[in-house]
């Protein structure tokens, strides 16, 4: 009996995070632009003397006709200061952590069934994940302010959701791992937080592009 109501259980929560995904992936396949209107070109204005152009757009003629060297339009090499970039944007730093651990665990879970020889593997990178999950989710809400009231607000509150769902997730995948009682059951929560990091990877990577 308690297995059929957690396969139920497991089974509404993937129907419900494909289903968002499916939503998501449909709301944002314009990017949010209209692709009827096309800008207008702005017609270049004529300085002219006489019966001579001196000027286009209000540069000289000589300059304007000048040639740009593809040397000159290069970028100077940007600087890596490390004790600098360390502390900034801490939430595109720790993010990985939870993500790659959680994918790792779950393969572990899935090559674990026979032998039972990763539990401690797994056990240790759940609580890694888990941890890093939680400095991820409060550095991801202190990054958040810049994109309230643009068109992406949408998107980043959905993307937090979706981490506040992987970090309670963690938390009861590690109480699974734990109890002697759950253990057997631990894989369900394992494929239902692959699953919710694929969601919330895909609109952390929307958000940052």
């Amino acid at each position: 009996m308690i297995i059929n109501q957690i396969g139920v259980y497991v089974k509404n929560i993937f129907g419900l995070i494909l289903f968002l995904l499916f939503l998501t992936t449909i709301a944002y396949s314009h990017g949010g632009k209209d692709h009827k209107k096309e800008k207008a070109v702005k017609q270049d204005t004529l300085t002219i003397v006489g019966r001579n152009t001196i000027a286009i757009n209000g540069i000289s003629k000589s300059l304007y006709k000048k040639e740009i060297k593809p040397e000159e339009l290069k970028e100077e090499p940007e600087k890596l200061n490390i004790s600098e970039e360390m502390f900034e944007h801490l939430h595109n730093k720790l993010v990985h952590f939870p993500v790659a651990l959680g994918v790792f665990a779950f393969f572990l879970t899935l090559f674990n069934f026979k032998g039972k020889k990763f539990d401690s593997a797994i056990l240790i990178s759940v609580l890694i994940a888990l941890l890093f999950s939680i400095g991820a989710f409060i550095t991801g809400k202190n990054q958040s302010g810049p994109f309230m009231g643009t068109g992406k607000e949408w998107i980043v509150e959905l993307h937090q959701n979706f981490g506040i769902a992987v970090l309670i997730n963690y938390f009861i995948w590690t109480i699974f791992l734990v109890i002697e009682k759950l253990k057997k059951y631990a894989w369900m929560i394992g494929c239902v937080l692959f699953v919710l990091l694929l969601v919330t990877g895909f609109l952390g990577g929307v958000i940052a592009h």
